[in-house]
Order: structure tokens, then sequence, then C-alpha cells
């Protein structure tokens, strides 16, 4: 049975819902990971901590994100996108009640460990079901709506403490994360389960009559029901899909080794660092950062479905390399201005490229067969190399200086450029039943948004027979 999509008003009301959602989980994923920035000097002489205990407050969080993506596989998987992003935003209320109550240092880290938790389960399954849940034409820019709220979420991380001006009040300053976590659970009741996941577990007439109140042009994938998930395993035996996957766990690498989470974490001690005042002149700085990192992804979304994945990429990942070798020659002239001014080039370059693409390319490429275990293979890697630099930033700082460690950062963002040239495809406006059959066809990568292999059938999936 065939029914009838929803067009017009309806259409941008059901994109709009699926929109709120992804928003929530970016506001969890920036929020959560960036407001510890603004209060840790005051954490560290409440609790008498040095780098190193800093560095160990910091990456309790990223650490159980990390923990979190790999559970969110297995979860989505079993239980739908819906109820893992439930279980999500419900360990947040509860991390952030936690940390209302001005914990000692044991619960704070409790707090902490929760809603990583949440974070890595969110940062999985949210781009999977807003890829899974949007039409194509619109899918990009609703992908990256997540990476827009994740900075929408640092700004207000950075806001928070200029605001309060108090640093005796961290406690309701993190917590202020609580009120994302109620939003997060009240867009739940407004949204669908993935057609993709409905289609995948049987239920294909409400696959149908779900993809149909999303404006979806048929289920995403027709011929889910008849593909049983396959293991990772199996699966990279198949076509292109070893190179897909390698792919997006590149990206992820590539975007947390950018050097973009030493500054996300540590901005304030980054500007002292570069010349800045402590205190208010460092915090100021940082949420100049914070700003100019909103504005350029509010550039990428709208320019991310026009101009396409590809183009954004390639000048983003040549800029980034400017910026961060501008800091490099700010610090050792001791140039603070300059320092701000190319961080800022970075930051912007960095939100129209390795900010937003690798989660549009993630929930594009990743085959409906593994989609769950592939995404939070790539969301599990990009965590992983998120806490290392949250747990080595201000050590290697320390050691080589601020110089060192942003030549470093450039020489990554110099091997995004590589990447981006000779291997990342074109996916823009591609229906994801499409890609998937390059995928399973085996299209060589950077092809795999140039050529329509056709429907793909239960026996190309390579599912047992």
């Amino acid at each position: 049975m065939t029914l009838a999509q929803v067009t017009g008003t309806r259409l941008y009301l059901a994109v709009g819902r699926v929109s709120f959602l992804t928003v929530c989980a970016g506001l969890l994923f920036g929020y959560s990971t960036a407001s510890i920035a603004g209060w840790l000097d005051e954490i560290g002489r409440e609790f008498s901590l040095g780098n190193g205990g800093k560095e160990y407050v910091t990456v309790s969080l990223v650490f159980c994100c990390f923990l979190g993506a790999i559970a969110a596989g297995p979860l989505a998987r079993a239980f739908g996108r819906r109820i893992t992003l439930l279980a999500a935003f419900g360990l947040a209320a509860a991390g952030y009640g936690l940390i209302l109550t001005h914990p000692d240092l044991t619960g704070l880290v409790i707090a902490r460990i929760l809603v990583g938790l949440s974070v890595g389960l969110s940062s999985m399954a949210g781009p999977m079901y807003a890829g899974e849940a949007t039409p194509a034409r619109f899918r990009g820019s609703v992908v990256s709506l997540f990476q827009l709220a994740v900075t929408m979420g640092i700004l207000a991380a950075y806001t928070v403490p200029l605001v309060i001006d108090d640093p005796r009040a961290w406690a309701s300053g993190i917590g202020f994360g609580g009120v994302i976590a109620l939003a997060g659970l009240a867009a739940l009741l407004m949204v669908p389960e993935s057609p993709v996941w409905l289609a995948r577990v049987g239920h294909m007439d409400r696959a149908q009559s779900v993809s149909a109140s999303l404006g979806l042009e048929r289920v995403p994938v027709d011929e889910a029901s008849e593909r049983p998930a396959v293991s990772l395993w199996k699966a990279l035996r198949v076509g292109s899909t070893p190179a897909v996957l390698a792919l997006c766990c590149g990206l992820f690498i590539l975007q947390n080794l950018s050097g973009i989470d030493g500054i996300l974490y540590y901005a304030p001690a980054i500007f002292v660092d570069l010349g800045f005042s402590p205190g208010t002149a460092a915090l100021g700085a940082t949420f100049g950062l914070g700003l100019i990192n909103l504005i350029a992804t509010v550039v990428a979304i709208a320019t991310v479905d026009r101009l396409g994945r590809r183009p954004l990429a390639i000048v983003g990942s040549l800029v980034m390399v400017i910026g961060l070798l501008g800091v490099v020659v700010a610090q050792v002239w001791s140039l603070p201005i300059l320092g701000l001014i190319a961080l800022c080039v970075y930051i912007g370059a960095f939100a129209i490229s390795l900010g937003p693409l690798p989660y549009v390319i993630m929930s594009e490429l990743v085959p409906s067969t593994i989609r769950e275990t592939g995404i939070a293979v790539a969301s599990a890697t990009s965590w992983l190399f998120n806490a290392l630099i949250a747990f080595v930033f201000l050590t290697g700082v320390s050691s080589i200086g601020l110089d060192g460690v942003f030549l470093i950062f450039a020489a990554v963002c110099v091997c995004s450029l590589v990447i981006s040239l000779v291997w990342l495809p074109e996916t823009k406006s591609r229906n994801l039943a499409t890609i998937e059959g390059n995928v399973i066809g085996g299209i060589p990568l950077r092809q795999l948004g140039d050529i329509d292999q056709g429907p793909v059938s239960s026996q190309e999936s390579g599912t047992p027979g």
C-alpha cells in the first residue's frame, strides 16, 4: 500500500519537528562538552586540582561519551532510535540534577559520567534519526543542524560564566544543561520512530505510514525488511563498505585531532597563554570564538545542500591550516590579537567543513544493513580521540609549548585536505537507496554519489542466503 506523502505546510511542520529533536541532541552535545571550560579554574581551586586533576575531571565526561557511543549501536538496533534518545535525555536530566546539588568531587565525576553516557548515545542516534527521517532535499541541512546546535550549545556554555560572573556558582552554571535535557524529552513526544528501523523489524505498513507523514517519497531503503542486519565483519566483505567505514572513522579522527577539542575544553587557558589577562578578558575572547563558530555553522547549513560536501571540505581544510599557522606565529611573536583573529579563522573554517560534514557523510554512506553498528563505530572512534586530546592537551602545552601543539594540529588539517581531494564523494541531493546501491555495488569511494547503480537486491546486499 502506498500512502500520499505530506506536502506544503504539513511537510515543513514534519521537517521542523525532526529538526527540533536534532537541535536538542546537538545542544546537549555542545553544552555538555564545553560547559566545564569557564568553570575549570574555580573547580580546580575548590578541590585542589593541578593540571592532571583538571584533565581527569574533563576527560571523565568525554571517555563516557565514548562508552555511550559504543552502546548506542546495539540499543538503536534493538529498541529503535527514539528509545535510544529517550535514554540519552533521561541520563542527562539525572546527571544535571546531581550537579545542581553542588556535589563534592566524587559526585561531580559521577554526574559527568551520566552526562557523558547521554552525549555518547545522542551523538550517534541524533544524526542517524535525522538522516533517516528527512526528505533527501532537506537531509544535508537538517543533519547539519546537529552541528549548528552543537555550536549553539558551546556558545551558551561560554556565555553562562560571563552572565553569572561568580566562579563559585559553577554548579548552577553547569547544571543549566538540565533545561536542554527536558527539551529533548519534550521533542521526543512530537516525532515518530524512524521508518528505516520500523522496516528493519518488519513493520512495513507502519514504516510506509510514517514515511508518508514525514514527507519521504518512500521508506528510505525499500528493501530494508527483506535485508536483515548482518554482522559488521560480514558486511566488510561487501562492495565499498570497508572504504566507507574507513572514511567515516577517518573523518571523525581528523575532526578531533584537528585541534577543535583542545580549543573547546581549554579556550580560556589558551587565551591566557597567548597573552590575554585571566578572567573576563580570556572568557570574553572565548565567547568571541563561540560566536564565530555559530555564524560560520549557519553559513555551512545554508550551503551544504547547494555547494555540496566536497567544496566545503576542501576549502575548509585549507583555511584551517592557515588559521592554525597564524596561531603559531602569534604565539612565537607574542601577538595576542593576531592569535584571536587566527583562531577565529580556524573556527570559522572548521564550522563549514570538519564540524558538520562527518555527521552528514556518516548518515548518508553507511549501508542500512550495518547502519547502527557502523555509525556507532564511527561515533565511538570520534569520542576516543576526543578523550585523547582532552587528556593530553594541557600536558602537551607544558611539554612542547602552544606553538608546537598547534603545528601538530595544522599537519592533521593538511591530511584532511588530501583526503577530501582524493576520496571524499559528493552526495548532495542523492537518495539514500541510490547511495546504498552504489556502496554495495562496489563503486569506488570517490564516485559513490556520481553513479546510479539502481535498486539493490537482497542478493547484492551480501545477506547470507
